[in-house]
């Protein structure tokens, strides 16, 4: 098989499973080691938006943010919402995601992993906490609005508008929580437990953070913004 045929092979077992492990197909995880198959692969990663990110014994295949083909786009989020969610609906998604990856993935050691498993009760309740700060500070939220291009207040709104009676409906701010750890569970990112009261994260993602997000400068970008610095240390840059 020629090298390009092989390339091609790797790149549709990644679209078809997301990742490749050396356990089940260690033929593929070596060839992806040859310098002309990564050749190829290269150039359909610059042309098609990707990165295929290799993590101890797994390759995984992560869209860039721009990739409107093998990425998420805001309709696919509103429509994982509901059939008439707003944008507004699709951000809270969003930022729920980010700072459940946050909690798990704060910490600035040489290994940012800070838990093992984090309840959604504790989650709801640092949500809480968080956006009723930013409907608190008026100033502060503004200059994050500013910074981010993102509209806090609304988000803030939107959440502190929602009730908690039913525990898991779906427009309760428990639901949402579940709705948002539900798309990223189908993504093999996270796993409820515990009759989805406890939130576990995935060894892909673990290797994805590990091995491809958490570079210096995108940590510094995520604490600033949840630890309400105006700017990054300036120590890190």
């Amino acid at each position: 098989m020629s090298s390009f045929n092989t390339a091609l092979q790797i790149f549709r077992k990644l679209l078809d499973k997301g990742q490749i492990d050396r356990e089940s197909d260690g033929d593929l995880f070596l060839e992806f080691r040859n310098g002309q198959v990564r050749s190829f692969l290269a150039q359909l990663e610059e042309e098609l938006d990707f990165k295929i990110v290799e993590a101890s014994s797994t390759l995984y295949l992560v869209p860039d943010s721009s990739n409107n083909l093998l990425g998420f786009v805001s309709k696919d989020l509103r429509e994982w919402v509901a059939s008439d969610a707003r944008l507004l609906d699709s951000y809270l998604l969003c930022y729920i995601s980010i700072y459940t990856f946050y909690l798990f993935y704060g910490g600035r050691n040489r290994n940012p992993k800070q838990r093992e498993f984090l309840r959604v009760s504790k989650l709801l309740e640092e949500l809480d906490l968080r956006l009723g700060r930013a409907l608190a500070d008026d100033v502060a939220t503004a200059g994050l609005e500013e910074r981010y291009g993102l509209n806090f207040i609304k988000l803030s709104e939107l959440w502190d508008s929602k009730q908690d009676f039913e525990e898991k409906a779906r427009k309760t701010k428990t639901g949402t929580i579940l709705n948002a750890c539900r798309l990223l569970e189908r993504q093999n990112l996270l796993r409820l437990v515990d009759n989805d009261r406890e939130i576990r994260c995935t060894r892909k993602l673990d290797d994805l953070m590990l091995n491809y997000y958490l570079i210096d400068t995108r940590v510094d970008e995520i604490h600033a913004l949840f630890e309400g610095r105006s700017e990054p240390d300036a120590q890190n840059q």
